[in-house]
């Protein structure tokens, strides 16, 4: 597996982006699954953030292969779904190769849970960039799922998952109206959204947290 090199930020660039995903998390879920408990440590495992946010969305995309991928396709698994681009600096590494750690500690396991990754980039995302990033990087069982501009606003509208583009300094810009070739980042939701084997959100997971959090998670959301 080759080694990611993560792109560097400007410090004006970095503290607006953690401004505005501390503001998304905390917005985000409370708006979306309601205030969420937080479960102290034990010798039996319960998840560090409960949700209770009913079953998730449907989610009709394109795999990094060129396939057309929905929910169903993964049904009777549990599902780990996290929303980020392939160009994203920081969070977005850090959260797959986490995904790739827990795939493969979870052995035979890992055929009962999906790990699912969302672009929220349609213009550079292509399932060939997703496909490039994800088998040269990560593990190539993560599920990487684009489409066009149009579905992906509705999927991120029907999750309510908030996503802003932004320019090096932090200032809105439009991707479509950007010179070919114009770096742009993408502000968005961090946190991983985990359902159990009837897709039922349960639980949420922070790029913070350590393998063992993900895996233990992953090996909590198969048995419900």
């Amino acid at each position: 597996m080759a080694a990611l090199k993560t792109k560097g930020l400007s410090k004006t660039y970095l503290w607006g982006f953690l401004a505005v995903v501390v503001g998304l998390v905390v917005g985000l879920v409370i708006w979306n699954y309601g205030i969420p408990s937080i479960s102290g440590a034990g010798s039996k495992y319960q998840p560090t953030i409960k949700l209770e946010g009913g079953t998730l969305p449907p989610l009709e995309l394109t795999d990094q292969y060129g396939r057309p991928f929905n929910l169903d396709m993964v049904k009777g698994k549990a599902v780990l779904i996290y929303f980020g681009y392939t160009n994203c600096p920081d969070v977005c590494p850090v959260v797959l190769q986490k995904f790739t750690k827990t795939l493969n500690a979870l052995g035979a396991d890992a055929d009962k849970i999906a790990f699912v990754f969302v672009s929220v980039d349609p213009w550079r995302d292509t399932p060939e960039a997703l496909r490039d990033w994800v088998n040269r990087y990560f593990d190539p069982r993560i599920i990487a799922l684009t489409g066009p501009k149009e579905k992906i606003f509705q999927i991120i509208a029907e999750y309510k998952v908030p996503v802003y583009y932004t320019d090096e300094k932090g200032n809105p810009v439009n991707p479509e109206e950007l010179p070919p070739g114009t770096r742009y980042f993408v502000s968005h939701f961090s946190w991983v959204l985990g359902a159990d084997r009837g897709h039922s959100l349960r639980l949420a997971l922070t790029p913070e947290m350590d393998e063992k959090e993900y895996v233990d998670a992953a090996r909590w959301l198969i048995s419900q």
